[in-house]
């Protein structure tokens, strides 16, 4: 049989923006879902195991991430299946440069270049936390959007509150720790095998080193460009969200407002599927600047008033899309690191000379 016909014993998970989840058991039926085991949206057929993704991209379903069930103690909940965040225009992108940063630590590890390899496993796992942090969020905005729909039918837009929205905001949050400490964790390795400097192990210390001490080096222009607070470069924007929503006010009271929104997206297809929507402040710079100076609101009629504004997507992004674009430029920006290491990325390769006493293997016999 051919390998493009084959369907492999695998339950694909394909998590879609807003909690929306497309199932795809083995074989070519997709079933796709308001929420995991929620609301039944539509069905499609592929004739081929590879040509999940493209099919749903076809329909206009914008893709975040995968998740892989291959055995029965997945679905047990005995092990942890294999998840993936989804780049745009790259594949499994952070887990491909996941992979190259363990590589690098495993052959600094084999060359004794101790400070590599403390650096790039950590910048290994931060990349391999923030996923799996992603997959957390992307199941908190699911299991909301299953329960909003359980007994209510769609509506293009509304305004509500469960209590299944803490179980978002702690994702959210979480998901924005997490990055940071990629993003100081990558500022670190640029400062000490990029810039030759001592003792820097933040991206704001990188930064007052680079203002107090200029680089012609072109990676310093491309940080420097990412930080800009006038440009509203990336990375400028992605830490002024982190400090406000960890040094002012956690995300749900930083307006005195707190709603999730039920939508819908229009794709590209001519369908339209519900989506649960948390609004991210238009400017955040701005924002952190009027919420440090005090409330937004002299009174309860005009936190009313501000709580019946309608969101748009256009100029606040939910804060899901938003997060998933963020771990796709970080790894976007470790993967260019890469290339800047001291040491190549060498496969892990594990002999016998590396085994400390025996192995034992159990054959589990199944009826």
């Amino acid at each position: 049989m051919n390998s493009n016909s084959e369907w492999h014993k695998v339950l694909r998970l394909v998590w879609i923006a807003g909690g929306v989840v497309a199932v795809n058991e083995p074989g070519p039926d997709i079933q796709i879902n308001a929420g995991m085991a929620g609301r039944s949206i539509c069905r499609l057929r592929i004739s081929t195991y590879p040509n999940l993704f493209d099919a749903l991209r076809k329909e206009g379903f914008p893709i975040l991430g995968a998740t892989f069930v291959v055995g029965p103690e997945e679905l047990q909940g005995l092990r942890r299946p294999e998840f993936r965040a989804i780049s745009p225009t790259k594949g499994w992108l952070v887990w491909d440069v996941q992979q190259q940063w363990r590589q690098i630590a495993f052959a600094a590890g084999t060359s004794g270049h101790m400070p590599l390899m403390d650096v790039a496993s950590r910048i290994a796992s931060s990349l391999g936390y923030s996923q799996m942090r992603l997959h957390d969020l992307l199941t908190a905005y699911s299991v909301q959007l299953r329960g909003r729909l359980h007994e209510s039918e769609a509506k293009d837009y509304q305004a509500f509150k469960d209590t299944n929205s803490f179980e978002v905001y702690k994702a959210i949050h979480a998901l924005f720790w997490e990055m940071a400490v990629l993003r100081d964790t990558l500022a670190e390795f640029a400062a000490a095998f990029c810039f030759s400097r001592v003792g820097v192990r933040r991206l704001s210390k990188l930064l007052k080193s680079l203002d107090e001490n200029p680089s012609c080096d072109p990676l310093a222009d491309e940080i420097l460009r990412a930080t800009d607070q006038s440009s509203r470069g990336w990375l400028a924007t992605f830490t002024n969200y982190r400090n406000f929503f960890t040094h002012v006010a956690p995300m749900e009271q930083a307006a005195n407002i707190a709603f999730a929104v039920q939508d819908v997206r229009n794709l590209s297809g001519g369908l339209s599927i519900p989506q649960v929507y948390y609004a991210l402040p238009r400017d955040a710079a701005e924002f952190r600047s009027k919420r440090s100076q005090g409330i937004f609101f002299n009174s309860l009629e005009e936190l009313s008033a501000a709580s019946s504004r309608r969101h748009e997507r256009t100029s606040e992004p939910d804060t899901l899309d938003y997060l998933h674009a963020c771990i796709n430029q970080f790894a976007e920006l470790s993967l260019m690191l890469v290339a800047r290491s001291p040491i190549a990325p060498k496969p892990i390769h594990i002999g016998p000379e590396d085994i400390i006493g025996g192995i034992q293997v159990t054959l589990k016999v199944t009826k």
